[in-house]
């Protein structure tokens, strides 16, 4: 795959004026991504603790491909906003957890991100069960 596009002057000068929270950091640079991916990205870099031991503090870098967009300076301003909710969004998945009900084992974390090679850790996933799945819209179950 090839894409190209003018050098975003905007949004490099954007990004270098960007406050968000305190913790949070805001790069541009042509960085090799992993997977065979490369090109001009974003990097949120915050300062949090860890979802699983939150007495651990961790840095945790997000990389944001950036569009191959001929964009003005307020349309690139909206794109480094959604790119914030977007990591809100993730780490949002990352914290929510319901704690194990009095007799039951374990606590879970329903909305946990998907990392893998692969999967897109900013999308929402919904853990159901098995019944869940073989379940049709009209309420009748097909066999495993």
């Amino acid at each position: 795959m090839r894409q190209e596009a003018p050098d975003p002057e905007a949004l490099h000068d954007l990004v270098g004026r960007l406050e968000y929270r305190r913790g949070w950091s805001f790069a541009l640079a042509d960085i090799d991504r992993g997977q065979g991916s490369a090109g001009l990205t974003l990097m949120i870099t915050i300062r949090t603790v860890d979802s699983y031991d939150q007495d651990k503090p961790i840095s945790v870098a997000h990389y944001m491909p950036v569009p191959p967009a001929a964009y003005d300076a307020r349309s690139w301003q909206r794109w480094l906003f959604d790119q914030c909710l977007l990591v809100e969004r993730h780490e949002a998945m990352e914290y929510f957890t319901v704690h194990a009900a009095p007799g039951s084992e374990e606590s879970v974390k329903p909305f946990a991100p998907n990392h893998g090679p692969g999967r897109d850790p900013y999308t929402v996933h919904e853990l159901g069960t098995d019944l869940d799945r073989r379940t049709s819209f009209t309420g009748a179950v097909n066999p495993p």
